[in-house]
C-alpha cells in the first residue's frame, strides 16, 4: 500500500497507508419524513434523493478490502426508512458478516418492519426520542411513537426467539428537556432498551441556541452528569454521556474510531459534521459548514478513497490534534477563518478549528 510524505515545519514525516476502517456511516437517503424546526436540513440548498442500488451494490462490495472492518452505520442526515431497500440492505450486509446499526426516528417502525429487521438480523437500532414540550413550532412529539416501536421490536425478538435488534435511545438534551428526562427513564424502564446515547443540542439559528445546555462549569457538569448517569442506571439503561464543560482536550471520536461517511451519492466524507453544507451556530456565533470529500465511489473504490494521500495526512493530523482550536482563542471574534469550515489559520483544509464534536458536547451514536 505505500506511504504518504507529509512535511511538517522542518520535519519529514513518513505515514503508513494503512486499511485500518471499522467503521462505515452510510447515508442511504437524505429524505425524511419529519420537518422539524431544529434539523440541519432546514437551511440546505441541496438536493435530496436516495442511494442508487447499484452503487449501494459496489460499496457493499468494496468493504472486502477491509479486513478489520466491523460496523456499517445506516445514519445521516435522512431518515433510512424512507429508502424502500433498506431491509433488503441490511440483509446484503449481514451475509458478509458485518455488523449492522440503523438510528432512526421510529415513525416508520411498524410491527411488519421489527419483524423484517429481526428477521434479516440486523444488530442495534438506535431510536431518537425528543421530550414532549420542545418548544419549537412544529414540533411532532415522539414518546408515544418511541413507546410503539420499542414494544414492535420486542414483540418480533420475541416472536422469532431471537436477540437481534439491540433496542437503543438517542437523546438529545436541552435546557428546556433537561426537566423532563426522569420521566422520559420512567417511561423506558423495564421497556428492554439497553442503553442510550445522549447528545447536546448542535443549534441551526439563534432561537435554539438560546436553548442550549452547554458550556457549563465543571461544578455544574459534575451535577448534570451525576443525575443523568444516575437516572439511566437505576432504569438498568447504559448511559453514555457528552461533556457540558468546555475542555481544552480535542478528540476527533470518527477518526480515532476509524470510520468514514459516505453520503447518498456517494461521495466520501471524513465525519457528519462535513458531509453536507448548512448553517451552525457555535456558541452564540454563526458559521457555515462547507461540505468536505475525499472522493467520490461512483468513480472510485473505497480503498482508493481511503488511500488517498490527502484522506491520509487528515487522518493523521486529527489524531494528533494539529489544527488551530478557535474557541481557545482571544481572536475568535474578529477572524475571518472562524466564519466557514473552509480553512483554519494553520492551512488546514478543511478546518476542524472550533468542532463540538472534538470536544464530546456533540456525540453520534
Amino acid at each position: 500500500m505505500g506511504s504518504v510524505i507529509l512535511d511538517l515545519d522542518e520535519s519529514r514525516i513518513v505515514i503508513p497507508k494503512d486499511r485500518r476502517l471499522r467503521k462505515v456511516y452510510l447515508e442511504f437517503s437524505t429524505r425524511c419524513n419529519l420537518n422539524c424546526p431544529m434539523c440541519f436540513r432546514e437551511s440546505w440548498t441541496e438536493p435530496q434523493g436516495d442511494m442508487d442500488w447499484g452503487l449501494f451494490l459496489r460499496v457493499a462490495s468494496d468493504l472486502a478490502e477491509f479486513p478489520l472492518l466491523e460496523t456499517v452505520h445506516f445514519l445521516g442526515m435522512g431518515e433510512p426508512f424512507c429508502h424502500p431497500r433498506l431491509i433488503e440492505a441490511v440483509g446484503i450486509l449481514k451475509s458478509g458478516g458485518r455488523r449492522v446499526r440503523i438510528t432512526t426516528n421510529a415513525t416508520l417502525l411498524d410491527g411488519a418492519t421489527a419483524r423484517a429487521l429481526v428477521a434479516v438480523g440486523a444488530d442495534i437500532i438506535d431510536l431518537s426520542v425528543e421530550a414532549d414540550d420542545v418548544p419549537w413550532p412544529g414540533r411532532v412529539s415522539s414518546l408515544e411513537i418511541l413507546s410503539k416501536a420499542v414494544e414492535e421490536l420486542r414483540e418480533a425478538r420475541k416472536h422469532a426467539g431471537s436477540n437481534a435488534c439491540e433496542i437503543r435511545i438517542a437523546l438529545v438534551v436541552t435546557r428546556s428537556n433537561f426537566p423532563l428526562i426522569p420521566g422520559i427513564v420512567r417511561s423506558l424502564k423495564g421497556k428492554g432498551v439497553s442503553a442510550v446515547s445522549v447528545s447536546n443540542l448542535l443549534p441551526t439559528d439563534m432561537e435554539a441556541d438560546a436553548n442550549r445546555l452547554y458550556p457549563l462549569t465543571l461544578e455544574e457538569e459534575v451535577t448534570v452528569r451525576s443525575k443523568l448517569y444516575t437516572q439511566f442506571q437505576y432504569a438498568g439503561i447504559k448511559p453514555e454521556l457528552p461533556r457540558f464543560s468546555l475542555s481544552t482536550e480535542r478528540h476527533c471520536n470518527f477518526v480515532r474510531s476509524e470510520s468514514c461517511f459516505i453520503r447518498w451519492d456517494g461521495l466520501v466524507a471524513p465525519c457528519l459534521r462535513l458531509c453536507h453544507g448548512y448553517r451552525e451556530i457555535v456558541l452564540g456565533r454563526e458559521k457555515e459548514v462547507i461540505p468536505w470529500f475525499f472522493g467520490d465511489l461512483k468513480r472510485q473504490g473505497l480503498a482508493e478513497v481511503w488511500d488517498d494521500p490527502g484522506y491520509v495526512s487528515f487522518r493523521w493530523r486529527l489524531r494528533r490534534a494539529l489544527y488551530a482550536s478557535c474557541l481557545d482563542c482571544n481572536l475568535l471574534r474578529s477572524c475571518e477563518y472562524a466564519k466557514t469550515t473552509e480553512s483554519d489559520c494553520w492551512g488546514n483544509s478543511p478546518a476542524c478549528s472550533d468542532c463540538l464534536w472534538d470536544r464530546n458536547l456533540i456525540r453520534c451514536p
